[in-house]
């Protein structure tokens, strides 16, 4: 399935659906941290960073990922049964001193999805916004890049899925390209 629309009407045909629960791969935030290996978690860091992730549904699976689109990625519903498999199999994903890993999404809201938002910048799906037994969940395509002083940078429309359940956090974070041109699809 392609075009902005078409990717869009796929997300919100999940309103009215129940996500029992999420599991998803994992990429590390900063790739290898003196003494410790890749570094997964930062509390200065207000979302996950995701290489795809599958909502276990009453009624079936829902897994999302990004794809490119010329310069820039967007968010899409990959129906590969490869993809599909692969978000299934921790074996794959957890190899020591790898900068991803399998794991369950405890931390992601579940239970019925009451609203579904999705947005759209430079032709792609760039936010969806999930509201799930009344608690939020932002979906960018987007990326984190470490800095050479060890900082990290946030990307709009880039090759992963970065995932937020406090929306201000969402706002908070100094994006390399603005928010602002987001219209509702």
């Amino acid at each position: 399935m392609t075009g902005e629309s078409a990717c869009a009407r796929e997300f919100t045909a999940l309103r009215g659906r129940r996500v029992e629960s999420w599991v998803g791969v994992e990429w590390a935030l900063r790739a290898d941290v003196p003494g410790s290996g890749p570094q997964f978690h930062d509390p200065e860091v207000p979302c996950l960073q995701l290489w795809g992730l599958q909502a276990v549904l009453g009624d079936g699976l829902f897994s999302i990922c990004t794809f490119d689109e010329e310069a820039v990625s967007g968010l899409w519903r990959n129906r590969h049964e490869e993809f599909e498999a692969k978000l299934q199999d921790s074996v794959l994903w957890d190899e020591p001193g790898d900068c991803t890993r399998w794991r369950a999404l405890s931390e992601l809201p579940v239970g019925p999805i009451d609203e579904v938002t999705v947005y759209g910048d430079e032709g792609v799906v760039a936010e969806v916004l999930l509201v799930i037994g009344g608690r939020p969940l932002l979906l960018i395509a987007g990326e984190l890049y470490e800095t050479w002083t060890d900082d990290l940078e946030f990307h709009r429309l880039d090759e992963s899925v970065l995932a937020f359940t406090d929306l201000a956090a969402a706002d908070r974070v100094a994006w390399s390209t603005p928010r602002q041109d987001l219209r509702v699809l």
